[in-house]
């Protein structure tokens, strides 16, 4: 399976946001939203073998785990508004592709991962050119929002097996990253 995950410090961590300001008392929901969208839609469907974890560490009580499983994910729409909802709701259970981990930790979810046997890249301006890299099946991809990845938690996925690859020299939005790794793992297969 392919899979993401995004550390996003300003995600808010209540079901109690408004959808109609997504990106400011939403706590950049907004950004959530378009890295589930691009991590999971095609044209007219599903990435069935893929996930995205998101580790909201926004207010009021981070962090949370909020996974989508393209496998699993009904009714949910490609769109930042829908999507959004789906997070509200998804905290009382309402679709079975949407799981809501309370009070977990990103380390706790990379070790996790990693007891699964899970590969790590870490997505950094300093890293290896994705190009020149030989990506490995069943990889997890790890990005920070438009803040970054803290440096504790980038050292800590270093105690797992991992690489630090970069896009290029152009930075680009966390949601243009995960379409971009998207379509060079889709073109190699």
């Amino acid at each position: 399976m392919r899979e993401f995950v995004l550390y996003a410090r300003k995600a808010v961590t209540s079901s109690d946001f408004p959808l109609n300001d997504l990106p400011g008392k939403g706590g950049r929901m907004d950004l959530v939203a378009r890295c589930v969208c691009n991590a999971l839609w095609l044209s007219h469907d599903l990435r069935r073998d893929a996930c995205i974890h998101i580790v909201a560490c926004g207010s009021p009580n981070p962090p949370k785990v909020i996974t989508f499983y393209g496998s699993l994910l009904r009714g949910v729409s490609p769109d930042e508004r829908s999507i959004a909802s789906w997070i509200k709701k998804a905290s009382k259970g309402k679709n079975p592709g949407i799981r809501v981990r309370h009070r977990q930790s990103f380390q706790e979810l990379i070790s996790e991962l990693a007891a699964d046997g899970r590969f790590f890249y870490v997505l950094h301006e300093k890293g290896k050119d994705i190009e020149d890299v030989n990506l490995k099946e069943d990889a997890v991809f790890i990005l920070g929002d438009h803040l970054g990845l803290p440096v504790k938690e980038e050292s800590f996925v270093t105690r797992f097996p991992h690489e630090k690859i970069s896009l290029g020299t152009t930075a680009y939005l966390a949601s243009q990253c995960i379409t971009i790794i998207n379509y060079i793992l889709d073109r190699r297969k």
